[in-house]
């Protein structure tokens, strides 16, 4: 059975020549054009259910060489629970991560743990955050981030580390 759209029409779409009414287009109704479908020739969808993270190029070189090799794998560790807008760090059932968490995962020594903790919030990399009471971390969106879009409130945590003046150099 057909769902009919009960929706208002939003846009008639008319031929030209004749005047002759084609099709309803309706509030979210996208347009697909001959490119993007040639864009996609010889092309493969590569890992279409497995998530990614962008990181900025810039950043990146920036961090290769301020980085030691444990710091930078702890980052790439904590990458994977990188929240979309948020940079929140959090599990698969939504919750934020706890120091404790990292540590029974990793099996890192809790002096270790809190060290490197501590190393890259001082370097700009990571935040330490308190909201009523409860901790969590968040990752600066000017190095790594999900999503096209961030929340105004992380930005505001990042907002006077060196990270911020990699961009405004280009302006």
């Amino acid at each position: 059975m057909v769902k009919k759209n009960t929706k208002e029409p939003k846009y008639n779409v008319v031929d030209v020549d004749s005047g002759e009414l084609i099709n309803v287009m309706y509030q979210g109704d996208r347009i697909r054009r001959e490119e993007q479908d040639e864009f996609t020739i010889n092309k493969t969808l590569l890992n279409p259910k497995e998530e990614f993270i962008k990181i900025f190029v810039k950043p990146l070189l920036k961090l290769s060489t301020m980085l030691t090799n444990p710091e930078a794998w702890f980052v790439t560790y904590l990458l994977k629970y990188l929240n979309y807008t948020s940079g929140v760090l959090k599990k698969d059932d939504g919750s934020c991560i706890t120091i404790d968490d990292i540590m029974d995962e990793s099996g890192l020594k809790p002096s270790y743990t809190y060290n490197l903790i501590k190393t890259l919030c001082d370097k700009g990399v990571i935040a330490k955050c308190k909201t009523g009471g409860q901790i969590y971390f968040a990752m600066n969106p000017y190095i790594f981030m999900k999503g096209r879009y961030v929340s105004n409130t992380l930005l505001d945590i990042f907002k006077n580390t060196e990270w911020v003046k990699i961009f405004k150099e280009d302006k």
